[in-house]
């Protein structure tokens, strides 16, 4: 993610036409490996994952809970609406075809996506204390 990220700072100060195009690459990048780790999280506390319905707006949901004696919360409800602007820059760049990159929504969504990345290793490592507290007795017997 961060390596999206610091491209996608390139990207933007590149003096071309193609620059949005390119720049909202990378925001489609940041949210796919996202949207990665959060299903990744889900298969190996819960052991399964469905891809029915709302299924983007549903991972987002799960990650948030606190699923008592499975696992913590891994998203802050306070990053919630920032992860989804990112889910929907990303939906908006893989399905219209025939758009026109508009550079303050394109900026507006780089700039989203860099607080979010700057964010998640400490998602990452609070998930991880929560987890080590809450089932210490469990992974020591592991």
């Amino acid at each position: 993610m961060q390596r999206a990220v610091a491209l996608l700072q390139v990207r933007l100060a590149e003096p071309t036409d193609g620059r949005w195009a390119a720049a909202a690459f990378e925001i489609n990048r940041v949210y796919n490996i996202m949207e990665k780790a959060f299903e990744r999280l889900c298969e190996a506390f819960e052991n399964h994952l469905e891809k029915t319905g709302r299924y983007h707006d549903t991972l987002i949901e799960r990650v948030t809970l606190d699923l008592k004696g499975i696992r913590p919360a891994f998203l802050p409800a306070d990053a919630v609406r920032d992860i989804r602007e990112l889910k929907g820059f990303r939906h908006l760049f893989r399905h219209a075809y025939d758009l026109d990159l508009d550079p303050v929504r394109v900026i507006a969504a780089a700039e989203n996506a860099t607080r979010c990345v700057a964010s998640f290793d400490g998602w990452c490592r609070s998930f991880l204390g929560v987890v080590r507290s809450r089932y210490h007795d469990e992974l020591d017997k592991g």
